[in-house]
C-alpha cells in the first residue's frame, strides 16, 4: 500500500475500513491526492529519489525559476496578551500541520503551483500557524508522461523526497510561518542505501543536495516520515546525515513522526519517552508524536518531563498529532481539553472536508464552496465563527471519527493557539485574496471570468477570521474590488482585522474601498489603553466602478499600536483596506525593464523579466478589444499563463505592485 494514495484509499475502502485502521501512523498508506493525477502544463515539481535528487541542476531546468519562493520569512511581533482572543492563552505553544497543497486539483501525480482551477482549496488561517509541510507525494520525473496521467498505471513511482507547493511556501512566508517538504519511507523502486551515502570526509551528497534545493527554491526543511524498519547501522547513518545537514545548515528545519526508533525498529511510541527522545540529539528540531497518545500519555506531563530532561523546550520539540484526515471535527484526540497543554499540537490533514467535497463536485459552485469555507472558519475559529467566543457547543462522546462535520463538537484552533501577526511596520494592504477565485477585478472592473488558483498571490491573512462585535461578517466572491473575494458586512459594530505593534514615524493614512456602505471609522488600539478603541471617521472622496473611497488619517503618537479594527454601518462590501505612512499612500513602483514572452506550444506562454525592489508583486495582463484581460499576479520574475486565446490579443503587459497596492506603469511585448 505504499504507493497508494492514503486519501484515495480511504475512499475505496470505505468508513468502516479508514477507522479501523485505528492508530497506525499518518501514513497508512503513501501521501496523495484524489484526483485523475494528470501532468499540468509547465511548471510543476515532483517527487525525488536519491539517483534523480543527485541529478537535478536548477541551472538547468527549463522550469526551475518558477518554483522558487523569493519571500523570507516575515518576522512576527512579540506577543501581547491584551489584544490575543483569549488572553489566558500560552503563546509558546505552537501549531504545526501537515496539510494537502493539492486538495481537489486534478493533477496529483505532479503538484502545480500556477493553475486553472477555480475550485481547489487554499489556506488563509497562516497567523495560527507556526510550521507547515505538505502532504501528498509526488511521483518520479522519470516515470513517462502516460503512466502519471493514470493513476492505476504499473510503474507509477512515487518518489522519497518532495518539495512544497512554492505558491504555499511564499502565502506561509508572508505570514510568518515556515514551510517544509517531505519525506517519506517506504517507496517502490527506492534504494535507502542510496539516500545514505557518505563520502570519505564524513559528508552526505544527499544532505549536500537538499541544502542546496531548499535555498534555491526557498523552502524551510522537511517532515521525516520514516515508517518502515530498517537496519540499526542504517538508522545510525541516518542519524548522522541529519546531524550533518543541521550543522552544514541550521536553518533546515526537520520534523520527524513517531514512527521508526533510533535503533531501526518501527514502534509507534505514542509519546516522548526514552525510546525515542534519541531523535532530538540527533539533530531533529522536533518530534510529531503518534496518535494514540490520549491513552499512553493523556495529559502529555510524561512527553513533557522527557523533553525537560533531556534539556528541551517541550513546546519547541514535541507536537501532539491530531487525525483529521479521518476524524474531521470529531478526532479521538482533543488537545484543547488540556488546560493549560505542556506541549505543542500538530494537526494531520485537516482540509480533508474540502477535498471530500471536491471529489464529490461540490466546491465547483460558489455556494458550495461558500459553504465549505464557512466550514473552515469554523474549524479554526471555533463553533461561532468568532475566535473570541470558540468553545465547543455540544458535548464530545464517543464514538469518535464518526459525525465528522459536526463542528459543534470542536472547539476550534483559535481555542487552544494564540494568533501570530506579522504586522510590525507599515504599509499593511489587504484586497482579502486567498489565492485562488472564478473571476478576477481590478478597481472594481471584471478583469477575468474564469477561474484559476495561485496560492502565493494571496494577501497576508487578517489576524482573526472574524473577531466581530455587531456585524456578521463573511469571504464573498459574488463581488471584489480587487482580486476574487470581497468581504461582505451587515450591522452595526467592528471587526478587529490586525494584530499590529506598531510605532508611528508620522501620519498614518488609512484608505477603504467599500460598496453599499455610507459610514466607517477606522479604530486604533493604542498599547497605552488596551481596553480602548479609539475611533476615527472617514470620508468618502470619490467613485470607482461602484465602489466609494474612503480616506483618514491619525497623527503619530509616542506610542505604540497594537491593533486596527473598521466600524462599519448597514450592509455592504469591503474591498480593500489600506494603512501606509501618509508620505508613501501615493507611491508608485518604477517601470519593469527587460519584459520578454515566449511561446512553449499549445496556446501556452511563458514571461520573464527583471525583478525590481520597489514591487513586491507584478501583474500579468493580456490587451485586448475590450481592455485588458488579467493572467496572472506572482511575486518571481517569471510567469506561466496556461491555455491563452490568443485569439483575443498577442500583446502583453507586466504591471509593477508596490506594498501599498499601488500600481505602476506596464511594460508591454508583443508576441
Amino acid at each position: 500500500m505504499t504507493d497508494l494514495s492514503r486519501r484515495t484509499f480511504i475512499t475505496v475502502a470505505g468508513a468502516g475500513l479508514a477507522v479501523a485502521l485505528g492508530n497506525a501512523g499518518p501514513a497508512e498508506a503513501a501521501a496523495g491526492a484524489a484526483g485523475p493525477g494528470g501532468i499540468p502544463p509547465g511548471p510543476s515539481t515532483y517527487g525525488w529519489n536519491a539517483p534523480d535528487l543527485l541529478e537535478f541542476d536548477p541551472a538547468t531546468h527549463p522550469w526551475a525559476r518558477h518554483l522558487r519562493c523569493p519571500i523570507p520569512v516575515a518576522p512576527r511581533i512579540a506577543p501581547y496578551a491584551p489584544t490575543q482572543a483569549h488572553p489566558r492563552l500560552d503563546p509558546e505553544v505552537r501549531l504545526s500541520m501537515l496539510s494537502h497543497d493539492d486538495a481537489g486539483s486534478a493533477y496529483e501525480g505532479r503538484n502545480q503551483p500556477i493553475g486553472l482551477e477555480g475550485h481547489v482549496y487554499t489556506h488563509r488561517f497562516w497567523p495560527y500557524i507556526d510550521i507547515w509541510g505538505t502532504w501528498h507525494g509526488q511521483v518520479l520525473p522519470s516515470v513517462p508522461d502516460e503512466v502519471v496521467r493514470d493513476p492505476n498505471a504499473p510503474g507509477r513511482y512515487y518518489g522519497v523526497v518532495d518539495l512544497p507547493n512554492p505558491g504555499w511556501t511564499e502565502a506561509a512566508h508572508k505570514n510568518g510561518a515556515r514551510a517544509i517538504g517531505g519525506w517519506f519511507w517506504p517507496r517502490t523502486q527506492a534504494n535507502f542505501d542510496a539516500f545514505l551515502e557518505q563520502r570519505p570526509d564524513g559528508s552526505f551528497p544527499v544532505a549536500d543536495k537538499l541544502i542546496e534545493l531548499r535555498k534555491y527554491f526557498g523552502f524551510d526543511g522537511l517532515f521525516i516520515n520514516q515508517e518502515a524498519t530498517i537496519t540499526a547501522a542504517q538508522a545510525d547513518k541516518l542519524r548522522k546525515l541529519f546531524l550533518y545537514l543541521k550543522r552544514t545548515d541550521p536553518d533546515f528545519y526537520l520534523q520527524y513522526y513517531d514512527a521508526v526508533l533510533p535503533d531501526g525498529t518501527l514502534d509507534y511510541q505514542n509519546e516522548l519517552n526514552a525510546q525515542n527522545v534519541g531523535w532530538l540529539s540527533g539533530g531533529v528540531d522536533s518530534i510529531f508524536l503518534n496518535y494514540d497518545w490520549p491513552r499512553v500519555d493523556p495529559d502529555l506531563s510524561g512527553s513533557a518531563r522527557t523533553a525537560t530532561e533531556a534539556g528541551f523546550d517541550p513546546r519547541t520539540v514535541v507536537f501532539a498529532g491530531a487525525e483529521h484526515q479521518m476524524g474531521g471535527f470529531n478526532p479521538r484526540e482533543m488537545f484543547t481539553d488540556l488546560t493549560p497543554p505542556p506541549t505543542s499540537w500538530a494537526l494531520f490533514v485537516e482540509n480533508q472536508i474540502w477535498a471530500t467535497a471536491a471529489g464529490q463536485g461540490v466546491t465547483a459552485t460558489p455556494a458550495g464552496r461558500a459553504t465549505y469555507r464557512d466550514l473552515e472558519q469554523r474549524f479554526w475559529s471555533g463553533p461561532t465563527g468568532n475566535p473570541s467566543t470558540s468553545g465547543r457547543l455540544e458535548p464530545r462522546t464517543p464514538p469518535y471519527r464518526t459525525d465528522v462535520l459536526n463542528y459543534k463538537r470542536w472547539d476550534g484552533v483559535a481555542h487552544a493557539i494564540v494568533e501570530r501577526s506579522p504586522y510590525g511596520a507599515l504599509p499593511i494592504a489587504t484586497s482579502f485574496q486567498i489565492g485562488v477565485g472564478s473571476t478576477f477585478f481590478l478597481a472594481g472592473k471584471k478583469v477575468r471570468d474564469t477561474g484559476w488558483d495561485n496560492q502565493g498571490c494571496a494577501d497576508r491573512a487578517l489576524t482573526w477570521q472574524y473577531w466581530a462585535n455587531g456585524l456578521t461578517v463573511s469571504l464573498d466572491e459574488s463581488t471584489a474590488y480587487e482580486g476574487a473575494h470581497s468581504l461582505a458586512v451587515s450591522g452595526s459594530g467592528s471587526i478587529h482585522l490586525f494584530k499590529t505593534d506598531l510605532t508611528q514615524h508620522g501620519a498614518t493614512a488609512v484608505q477603504v474601498m467599500a460598496s453599499g456602505l455610507s459610514k466607517l471609522r477606522i479604530g486604533v488600539t493604542w498599547r497605552s489603553a488596551p481596553d480602548k478603541i479609539a475611533w476615527t471617521r472617514l470620508l468618502p472622496v470619490g467613485q470607482c466602478e461602484g465602489w466609494t473611497e474612503f480616506l483618514g488619517s491619525f497623527g503619530p503618537r509616542a506610542n505604540r499600536i497594537a491593533r486596527i479594527s473598521l466600524w462599519s454601518e448597514g450592509s455592504g462590501h469591503l474591498g480593500k483596506v489600506v494603512l501606509a505612512d501618509a508620505r508613501d499612500l501615493r507611491d508608485r513602483p518604477g517601470k519593469v525593464r527587460n519584459f520578454a514572452v515566449h511561446d512553449e506550444g499549445a496556446q501556452n506562454l511563458s514571461f520573464s523579466w527583471s525583478a525590481q525592489k520597489d514591487a513586491v508583486a507584478y501583474d500579468i495582463l493580456q490587451h485586448t478589444r475590450s481592455g485588458p484581460y488579467w493572467l496572472g499576479r506572482v511575486s518571481r520574475d517569471v510567469f506561466f499563463a496556461e491555455s491563452v486565446d490568443l485569439t483575443r490579443g498577442r500583446t502583453f503587459a507586466v504591471v509593477p505592485i508596490a506594498a501599498t497596492s499601488n500600481r505602476g506603469q506596464e511594460t508591454t511585448v508583443s508576441l
